[in-house]
């Protein structure tokens, strides 16, 4: 894959805003800041963010596509979808750092309305499920059973938190 100049700057600003973070409260840190971190200017940051929460937003949104590009197949079994699940749980433990540090700065809100938003439009657009409380329902529990596992440090058994979403969104238990 080919990156482009845009693609370098959102990237360094991300990665910016999150290694702040580590040594700084969110509200103490300015897009200045930001942009000093990341070796563009500010008028750079403003062109691809409005604000410190969007470069959250567009950090989701850019793992959700990696992610969903990696997705070979359509789940079309309980099965398959607990193969997502072990996926999305590996990709938490191994960005824990991050998400702990949005859990620090109060930031979970980002979270979980980029969940609830990514799920509502998984289910738009397969046209066998249109019901988008069950789609809130899911995102409150993935929401949730993740937030959890992250601010106990990711310490839990992956299997037991992988059980916990089989048994809320797949109506199963997972064997161990």
């Amino acid at each position: 894959m080919d990156y482009n100049y845009a693609d370098y700057s959102k990237h360094y600003i991300i990665d910016a805003l999150f290694k702040l973070m580590e040594d700084s409260d969110f509200k103490d840190i300015t897009v200045s800041d930001i942009a000093k971190k990341a070796g563009v200017g500010r008028a750079t940051f403003y062109r691809y963010f409005s604000s410190k929460e969007d470069v959250i937003r567009f950090f989701f949104e850019r793992t959700c596509s990696e992610f969903a590009g990696e997705q070979i197949y359509r789940p079309r079994c309980k099965e398959d979808y607990i193969d997502i699940i072990k996926r999305v749980i590996r990709y938490i433990k191994n960005h824990k750092c991050r998400l702990q540090a949005l859990v620090a700065a109060r930031l979970e809100y980002i979270y979980t309305d980029f969940v609830d938003t990514a799920l509502n439009k998984h289910f738009i657009d397969d046209s066998s499920n249109d019901n988008l409380y069950t789609a809130s329902g899911y995102a409150g529990a993935i929401s949730n059973i993740t937030l959890r596992w992250i601010k106990r440090d990711c310490a839990d058994d992956e299997n037991s938190v992988i059980a916990a979403f089989a048994e809320v969104c797949l109506g199963n238990s997972f064997p161990s």
